[in-house]
């Protein structure tokens, strides 16, 4: 079993205790850096709605390309990770099973249960959050585009990785949450940006004093 291998490497038997679960690092992932990424998102709704007022993009960002940024964190991580699944899949964490000393049974990640009411183990919100920021990689220029994504799918590890350590999370509730997070925003990138973007470069060529 990966998931409780994954696991075991970051649990001290002797004190009964997770490496990082009191650790300030591992507080300030679960606690501040949710706050700074929605200060992000709150700073992209703002200039989005600044962006409309003016008629012209602030730094490349259009008010279709924050309603975009917002969406994918909105049906992402809000909706499917957070609501649907984690506050009804009902997988107990790993500082609560009994391979680590707790009262409840290791359950596999796609195998819904019933000992955990709400705020459950599957999948993970903080790692949802840090894999949201492809949204931004999706917005880059084409030659920065890989880069970026790369960056960003790091970032999401890492707080998995986190998460991991603090026996809050399975490494499967970061991989799927990884995998909901970029399907979803891949997407509504192709649904609410592309297309419109695609359009606008054709015209813009169709208007070019070069064009034909």
């Amino acid at each position: 079993r990966i998931d409780i291998a994954t696991s075991a490497l970051f649990f001290q038997p002797e004190r009964h205790i997770f490496v990082l679960r009191s650790h300030p690092l591992g507080e300030f992932v679960r606690k501040t850096l949710p706050i700074i990424l929605f200060a992000l998102a709150g700073a992209v709704a703002i200039l989005g709605a600044v962006a409309k007022a003016r008629g012209h993009a602030i730094a490349t960002l259009t008010p279709r390309r924050a309603v975009f940024v917002l969406t994918a964190l909105a049906l992402g991580p809000g909706l499917m990770v957070n609501t649907l699944l984690k506050d009804n899949w009902g997988r107990p964490r790993p500082s609560t099973i009994a391979e680590f000393f707790g009262p409840n049974s290791y359950v596999r990640a796609l195998i819904p249960s019933d000992q955990c009411p709400d705020n459950c183990s599957f999948p993970s919100g903080h790692a949802a959050l840090g894999f949201w920021l492809v949204a931004f990689a999706f917005l880059a220029p084409p030659r920065w585009r890989r880069p970026v994504l790369a960056a960003a799918l790091v970032f999401g590890g890492l707080v998995g990785l986190v998460r991991i350590a603090q026996g809050g999370h399975f490494l499967s509730d970061v991989a799927f949450s990884g995998a909901i997070v970029v399907v979803m925003t891949r997407w509504l990138y192709v649904r609410i940006v592309a297309p419109y973007e695609i359009l606008t470069q054709k015209n813009n060529r169709a208007d070019s004093p070069e064009a034909p």
